[in-house]
């Protein structure tokens, strides 16, 4: 079989498997109202402000039911990547590390109308790339989810990772720093899949920050605890990074991924700067082999793998 005939196959049953029908979600109004005062709050920036915008119209005129497959969500926060799929796949597939417990993790919610894999149809894109992302981190350090006191997470997407770690049974506080905009979709997104008390709130373990980082005192990290930034922080301004800089080494894991350049912007650099200001950690740094041209830099502190031993 050629590769174009395996291509056509795996479009036709990519075509297939994402025509379903999604459960219409709650809370919509709720969402409007909160992506509208995001979409005037100056402090969002003109780029995220109209992004806010063009999500609120995209889901004006075809509700909700389907939001993860419109046109601003799918650019940004779940994208199909289809040339990935079938590489992220294969790698999970060789990996020790990819447990029967993180596979069934990968079952996707319809909540949205997520995209599936044709590779694995029980996943989206999205969803496996976040099991392959834990995947990275437990083979480079002695991670251990059920030993961390705090997830927090730098640009949370829609809720995806929060999802994946909470289908692996973790239920201590999980922090999300973010924009407005992106925390009243993550806000409506998991108080859908993981609806709590009886206005269905959002999980009680979860906790937002869109203020910027300087709001997470030292009192706020317990430990042990996991910093994740997978190309959040390599696409936002020095002003952005300096404020997170500071508090990475109050972490005992740092999981982040990046891209070679964004912009002006040299990652490589500013990464390798950021990896020897930290000495503390054991860093494991390289190219990833299935995003070529982006990197992992993927840290455990020192004291963690001493006490371990």
């Amino acid at each position: 079989m050629t590769a174009e005939v395996r291509s056509v196959i795996r479009r036709l049953a990519g075509k297939i498997i994402n025509d379903y029908r999604a459960p219409a979600p709650s809370h919509s109004e709720e969402l409007f109202r909160s992506l509208e005062a995001a979409r005037k709050d100056g402090s969002s920036g003109g780029e995220w402000a109209g992004l806010a915008g063009e999500i609120i119209a995209a889901l004006r005129q075809h509700g909700a039911s389907q939001f993860l497959r419109l046109p601003p969500i799918m650019r940004t926060v779940h994208p199909p990547m289809r040339s990935l799929g079938r590489r992220v796949w294969a790698y999970l597939e060789r990996s020790e590390c990819f447990s029967s417990e993180i596979q069934n993790a990968l079952t996707e919610s319809p909540v949205g109308q997520p995209l599936l894999s044709p590779h694995y149809p029980l996943t989206s894109p999205l969803l496996m790339q976040h099991g392959y992302h834990l995947v990275r981190l437990l083979e480079s350090t002695d991670f251990d989810l059920s030993r961390i006191q705090l997830v927090f997470e730098f640009g949370g997407g829609y809720g995806s990772f929060f999802r994946l770690l909470r289908n692996l049974g973790y239920r201590n506080r999980h922090l999300i720093c973010d924009l407005p905009a992106m925390c009243a979709l993550q806000r409506f997104y998991l108080r859908n899949v993981f609806p709590t008390g009886a206005q269905g709130e959002a999980p009680t373990n979860l906790e937002w920050l869109s203020d910027g980082a300087a709001g997470a005192s030292a009192e706020q990290i317990t430990r042990p605890a996991l910093f994740v930034a997978t190309w959040s922080l390599s696409e936002v301004p020095p002003s952005v990074r300096d404020e997170i800089a500071p508090i990475l080494p109050r972490f005992d894991y740092i999981l982040c991924a990046y891209q070679r350049s964004f912009g002006e912007y040299d990652n490589v650099g500013y990464f390798t700067s950021l990896e020897q200001s930290l000495p503390q950690f054991k860093w494991h740094h390289a190219e990833c082999s299935v995003y070529r041209k982006n990197f992992y830099l993927i840290g455990r502190r020192v004291a963690v793998e001493r006490a371990s031993g």
